[in-house]
């Protein structure tokens, strides 16, 4: 048996031997760690990749901007950061903590790594678990961050101008007409 021919066939035994979950743990290693760029202020580096991924799972980018393209993410960590109370900041931080457990425990990964699909199956089960849970006072992570994802886009430069319509300076003031006489679009505030 030649040199070559020795390397075939060790080759093939080595591929016979690795299971799935190994050429799996090998390729996910292949696969760059999504990196934020923008540096938060309240939040860690991993909640603030979280938060990115599901404020552009709310509103992904199509033929318009998305979230993380409009800065939503950003907004939302100020917003904690500067306007919301400490209760609150730590009922988001424990929904984030959650999220992330769950993803772990499904997916075995992070949820900022795992694919679109699995995102939104774990988001969906979120978003029933708040359906369910309205009643003890306590307002659901998820409503939070759909919230915060509606103000901070429609209020960026680009959700007031691309999706919605915005006149810096209005001219007259006509109270009652159709959308489709105003332009087809709700107007930006």
């Amino acid at each position: 048996m030649d040199r070559r021919q020795a390397i075939k066939q060790a080759s093939y035994l080595m591929g016979g031997a690795l299971s799935a979950p190994a050429i799996l743990g090998v390729m996910k290693g292949c696969t760059p760690k999504k990196e934020l760029n923008w540096q938060p202020g309240f939040l860690s580096e991993d909640q603030a990749a979280v938060v990115s991924e599901v404020a552009e799972r709310i509103i992904p980018a199509t033929d318009t901007p998305g979230a993380k393209d409009v800065g939503v993410p950003e907004f939302i960590d100020l917003m904690m950061k500067d306007i919301f109370g400490e209760e609150d900041q730590q009922q988001f931080v424990a929904g984030i903590t959650q999220l992330e457990e769950m993803s772990q425990s499904e997916y075995s990964d992070g949820f900022a790594d795992l694919e679109p699909e699995q995102m939104d199956a774990l988001l969906t089960k979120l978003e029933a678990e708040a359906q369910e849970n309205q009643e003890d006072g306590v307002k659901p992570f998820f409503k939070t961050m759909k919230e915060l994802t509606l103000l901070g886009f429609c209020t960026s430069e680009a959700g007031a101008t691309q999706v919605l319509q915005h006149v810096p300076v209005p001219g007259r003031y006509e109270g009652c007409i159709s959308v489709e006489e105003a332009g087809g679009r709700a107007w930006a505030v």
